[in-house]
């Protein structure tokens, strides 16, 4: 049991006039010290369509998020450490599917984390778990064991070998059970390592205090305290413990209308509860819509075959913090410019190691408009003020400060983020006129709006052929999305050249619920027309494999609905036709020859009145489930064994 709190009381005084006065000093010291506004790249396959985007526009958008000075500036970068797990939109792959595998090509976040840091040399990395692989734990179904500890440092140590990667900061499972003994000793293997890198406790909920408090030896191995969805509050246990504390993962709301939610918390995480750091899920909706929280993200970008993407007002409120800051800058103290508005809304003071710069930000976001995600902050009205801002003697170099302003009430994303040019200040002071939800940053550093033109949208091109020859090794085929397994390029060193397989030979320690089968979808979750879907496949040792179409669900749970032909090697092999990934309860089925290590064609045309599925070829079952009864992507699958796919094909019935 813990208590919220707020670090700074609401004031509600029946005589307040609205006119705020504010000193703004650093004559007493100085507050906490800033660690920076990020996103999170993880929590499963958020990140998974950008990187089939085409260099010209992946560096755009890339610019948008990381470069410093041009767009949201971000300062920290949190990864998902791929697990082979579905972890909210899909499954990241693993550097060690097995016990004797470790391979650092695989997956997005790696080229990620190299890209914001081309752009940022200077940026915060921090890495986290959502699961494992099933073997790191040992027989059992938790992963506190030495082969997890072997295996999170090989990723830390992977990231410095082959990317020259510094992971500054490493958490445990992401809003899961955590353990004393495996974080001791986690902490322990990075100092014999020579790492520099810091611990994370807990990614969770503030009951991570109540825990450390009562555990000085527990707590000596956490570097920063880390909470979600924290609505701007704070146990009071955590003050105790004197230590960092961030809200590690915070918004989950849309990429133009969580802006307000993200104006709010970016000041009130400080000003209420003295979060030094705080991170948006997600850092991009760069996932398919149709998958759980689309469109959920710092912007929107997934129409790699088209290279569309879209610039909302969540990104430029972001730019208000990250382009007039830095880490390492200081908070002012509550009181000499840091705290909350008589009418409702707060402000922030930030300045440099030297002291000659100096940024305020300033929010009047209504509460109920601006709640964010799974989370609920104190109640306060809010009504139009104004803030006249007094610096004193210890900021008296500064004569003038540039003006940046969203007015988030106006929907339009064009005029967000405007400069209005340089207040030239009056003996140190100078006034806002503050309307009900806008932001301001006045600051001593100049900003830049960024822009680059997008290319339209277009839908997902159909018909759609891929032999994965032309792609990577160890990469992931274009625009397929892994929802349970993981699936990765492979060369056979045959005539076949390379294939897509599935990587995944048994279930591992979840984060959600997987579902039954692994299956990996591609294309566009509205489409309820008649298709064919066609792929090579090769059982290598025994276990099925399947098609589908119509697959209208991702995310956690124990699969999807849709029309699915599937086959399997047992008894010499059989073939079914199901209305689920979970392959129970066939509608039709019947004998065919599956013979491991051999490879087969199948094929499944829906229509507008019949469904049948064919092998190489030859039909050998129709049912009555049809294209106006499903609606959804189309997919591959397999059972937890290594099933490989080959000239994948979509089109319309021939």
């Amino acid at each position: 049991m813990y208590i919220l709190v707020n670090i700074f009381a609401e004031i509600n005084d029946d005589n307040d006039t609205g006119q705020n006065c504010i000193c703004v000093s650093k004559a007493t010291g100085l507050g906490r010290r800033f660690d920076g506004i990020g996103g999170l790249s993880g929590g499963g396959c958020v990140t998974r369509l950008l990187a089939d985007y085409k260099s010209k526009w992946y560096n755009q958008i890339m610019d948008y998020l990381f470069l410093p000075g041009f767009g949201a500036s971000l300062h920290i970068l949190k990864v998902e450490i791929g697990g082979d797990v579905q972890s909210t939109d899909g499954t990241e792959p693993s550097h060690m599917h097995t016990a004797d595998d470790e391979n650092y090509q695989r997956g997005y976040e790696w080229n990620t984390m190299v890209e914001a840091k081309r752009r940022n040399p200077n940026i915060t990395l921090y890495g986290l778990s959502w699961g494992f692989p099933g073997w790191v734990g040992e027989g059992k179904k938790l992963p506190w064991t030495n082969s997890t500890l072997r295996y999170t440092m090989n990723w830390l140590l992977g990231a410095k070998k082959y990317y020259n990667l510094d992971i500054d900061y490493i958490g445990i499972w992401n809003e899961c059970a955590w353990d004393k003994g495996y974080t001791l000793a986690l902490k322990a293997a990075i100092t014999a390592a020579g790492l520099k890198t810091k611990v994370v406790g807990h990614d969770s909920k503030w009951d991570v205090c109540t825990t450390l408090v009562k555990d000085p030896e527990w707590a000596a191995a956490v570097d920063v305290i880390g909470a979600h969805y924290v609505g701007s509050a704070i146990a009071e246990e955590c003050a105790a413990l004197n230590k960092v504390q961030w809200s590690s993962e915070d918004m989950s709301l849309d990429y133009d209308t969580g802006s307000l939610c993200w104006a709010r918390s970016l000041n009130q995480n400080y000003v209420r509860a003295n979060l030094t750091a705080t991170i948006a899920w997600d850092l991009i909706a760069s996932f398919y819509d149709g998958l759980p929280y689309s469109g959920v993200g710092i912007l929107r970008a997934n129409e790699p075959w088209s290279g569309h993407y879209r610039i909302g007002r969540l990104l430029w409120v972001s730019a208000h913090w990250g382009q007039f800051t830095k880490v390492g800058w200081s908070f002012l103290k509550h009181g000499s410019g840091v705290g909350l508005l008589d009418n409702g809304g707060s402000y922030v003071s930030l300045t440099d190691p030297t002291g000659e710069q100096l940024t305020i930000i300033v929010e009047t976001m209504d509460r109920n408009s601006s709640q964010c995600a799974h989370s609920s902050t104190v109640y306060y009205s809010t009504t139009n003020q104004t803030a006249t801002f007094q610096l004193d003697t210890s900021f008296g170099h500064i004569t003038q400060l540039y003006v940046f302003f969203t007015d988030l009430n106006i929907l339009d994303v064009d005029q967000a983020f405007t400069y209005k040019g340089i207040i030239t200040l009056d003996n140190g002071t100078f006034t806002l006129q503050l309307s009900v939800g806008v932001l301001y940053t006045v600051s001593t550093i100049n900003g830049t709006k960024g822009a680059y033109d997008a290319p339209p949208s277009q839908p997902f091109p159909l018909p759609y052929a891929d032999n994965f020859d032309d792609h990577q090794v160890y990469s992931e085929a274009p625009y397929f999305s892994d929802q349970t397994g993981s699936w990765e390029i492979i060369d056979t060193a045959s005539t076949r050249g390379k294939t897509m397989r599935q990587m995944v030979p048994e279930r591992p320690i979840s984060w959600c619920d997987d579902a039954d089968y692994p299956y990996s979808i591609i294309g566009n979750y509205t489409w309820k027309q008649p298709l064919n879907i066609s792929v090579d496949v090769l059982i290598e040792k025994n276990g099925i494999a399947f098609v589908a179409l119509g697959v209208s669900e991702g995310g956690c749970g124990n699969g999807s609905s849709g029309i699915v032909f599937s086959v399997n090697t047992t008894n010499n092999g059989s073939w079914q036709i199901t209305n689920s990934t979970q392959l129970t309860n066939p509608v039709t089925s019947g004998i065919v020859s599956i013979v491991a290590g051999t490879w087969y064609k199948l094929t499944l045309v829906v229509l507008q009145d019949y469904s049948v599925g064919y092998v190489n070829g030859n039909p050998v079952g129709r049912c009555e489930l049809t294209a106006s009864s499903y609606s959804g992507w189309g997919a591959i699958g397999s059972s937890w064994d290594y099933v490989q796919f080959d000239n994948f094909c979509l089109q319309s019935p021939i």
